[in-house]
């Protein structure tokens, strides 16, 4: 992961967990950028909440 003024950024998979129990949980790869100002990871033309969002892997 690389990391500048706050924003971080990497190559990866993240796991999206949504509060709703309802809505699984889903893996996506790509290149994710976190937003410290909005508390977001951006990544595959969607945002998300950082509290729902985990590393899975990192190719950085």
């Amino acid at each position: 992961m690389i990391q500048v003024d706050g924003y971080k950024a990497f190559r990866g998979i993240m796991r999206i967990t949504p509060k709703n129990p309802h809505i699984p949980l889903h893996e996506i790869y790509g290149d994710w950028l976190y937003k410290p100002e909005q508390d977001c990871w951006y990544g595959h033309g969607q945002s998300f909440a950082a509290e729902i969002c985990k590393i899975i892997t990192d190719e950085t």
